[in-house]
């Protein structure tokens, strides 16, 4: 789109910006929907449950250990653990655990377009994290998440190719989460967002080389949102505008001298309507797998009822198929490095993980549980991947287990489909637990109480009654 050619004057750069800076520091909790709200409670409980899954990853303990020995003052609380560090460490630990399983909710819908975006694993405990520090209300710690996520899904809305340039949004949401701490006024927070935007991170091919990269950038994007907001505090300047001006986040992706096509719809109710990301995992790992996994459930309860058990020895191969409608990417490649990145990334040990086990949790997909299982480990190296034909306009999954006397046991699945289902609270309760009982560091009755305070966590006083729960003594 032509400059010239935006039909609301108004909203030209840096209008379009300072608007959206201004809605988020005046955001109140009177403005959000009942489905805000809902939602959020929900989202809540799941991230708590993936920060406490998050601290059994072996491969990560160094990182935390790490922040501890540098040290520094007690101001705020780490999750899943013992103590307080200074706020930049505290968010970039709460913030990698929550990413650490890649099982935290996401994917934002805005105008009826759907969106992967991957900012709630920072913004949610990165919240806590800062509410526990500032002893806000529930009201005014919902406020916050919705109003910040509203911002950057807006951002997000307009880039040309959403997918992965959605992550270089990460920090910009971390800075619009610390912003309202600090109570930055519009001005202030355009400055903020100015060191968030030009200093984000990437995963770059991190997916594709299974390297942890992707979870680091979480806790970096935290650490920069902090940073982002001392700066604004302690009186640099800005840019004009650090997303839609010259050389800006986005518009470095279009043309020199335009703007996205979808620019101006991003304004449209601004502060009248907000939102937020609201899919939710089935199990560990990238969304894409949850019909991969799916699949080795429906080949598991087959052979079960036809054999009356599951005996992985007597299954010769697995067979998974994605439909030529679906994109080939990483999660396409082989099972090849036996570890607990690969596993979260590959279609075919979802599937094989789930015929093996029936089920896919944390505790399952880390790598000490993984080479556990020697047969899980053959089944998931052996299992072939290819593409096939299917229903014009769908994008279907498939997968087959060759059986050592020749039978053949196959199912099928709506790849979009499997995702889009949103979670019955039983479903949030049983993955909760699942994660609380893998972390095995607290008393069942300190689980009863996060469930219990998470599905009221509007009518707080004060967050820290429950992110108190959230620490070991």
């Amino acid at each position: 789109m032509k400059i010239e050619d935006v039909k609301k004057k108004e909203l030209l750069p840096p209008n379009g910006t300072e608007m959206l800076c201004k809605n988020l520091v005046e955001t109140t909790y009177d403005r959000l929907s009942e489905d805000n709200v809902r939602i959020f409670r929900d989202r809540l409980l799941d991230m708590t449950g993936c920060i406490f899954g998050g601290d059994i990853v072996p491969e990560d303990r160094f990182y935390y250990d790490l922040l501890k020995k540098q040290g520094g003052a007690p101001e705020a609380p780490l999750f899943a653990d013992k103590g307080r560090l200074p706020v930049m460490s505290a968010v970039a630990h709460n913030c990698l655990h929550a990413r650490a399983n890649d099982f935290g909710n996401m994917y934002v819908k805005i105008f009826d377009e759907g969106i992967a975006s991957h900012y709630g694993e920072t913004m949610i405990p990165m919240n806590l994290t800062l509410a526990d520090m500032y002893g806000v209300s529930g009201e005014e710690f919902i406020t916050t998440n919705v109003a910040a996520e509203d911002t950057v899904a807006r951002i997000l809305y307009t880039l040309p190719v959403r997918w992965p340039t959605d992550m270089q949004i990460v920090s910009s949401a971390a800075a619009a989460i610390a912003i309202r701490y600090y109570k930055l006024d519009a001005e202030q927070a355009k400055t903020a967002f100015s060191y968030a935007a030009t200093n984000s991170t990437d995963p770059g091919n991190s997916y594709y080389d299974y390297c942890q990269e992707f979870k680091l950038h979480n806790a970096e994007s935290a650490r920069m949102g902090i940073l982002a907001a001392e700066i604004a505090k302690g009186g640099w300047k800005g840019l004009e505008d650090p997303y839609f001006g010259h050389w800006g986040l986005i518009t470095n992706k279009v043309p020199e001298g335009e703007l996205p096509d979808l620019y101006e719809g991003a304004f449209k109710g601004l502060g009248e309507e907000y939102y937020t990301e609201n899919r939710f995992k089935k199990g560990p790992g990238g969304i894409p797998t949850t019909a991969a996994g799916e699949l080795g459930k429906a080949l598991r309860a087959q052979i079960v009822a036809a054999d009356g058990a599951f005996d992985a020895s007597r299954v010769k191969k697995v067979h998974v198929y994605q439909s030529n409608s679906m994109r080939r990417n990483y999660y396409f490649n082989p099972f090849q490095y036996r570890n607990h990145t690969n596993a979260l990334f590959a279609y075919r040990f979802a599937t094989c993980c789930t015929l093996y086990h029936g089920d896919r949790t944390v505790a399952l997909v880390q790598t000490p549980a993984i080479l556990a299982h020697p047969e899980l480990v053959r089944l998931s190296e052996e299992a072939t991947m290819d593409t096939y034909d299917c229903t014009p306009g769908k994008m279907m999954m498939k997968a087959e287990a060759e059986m050592t006397d020749g039978r053949v046991f196959t199912a099928e699945m709506d790849y979009n489909e499997a995702m889009k289902d949103y979670p019955t609270h039983e479903f949030l309760v049983e993955k909760f637990w699942s994660q609380f009982d893998a972390f095995g560091k607290l008393p069942k009755s300190v689980g009863e109480k996060i469930i219990e305070l998470a599905g009221k966590i509007e009518t707080l006083p004060d967050m820290r009654e429950y992110t108190e729960l959230l620490t070991v003594k």
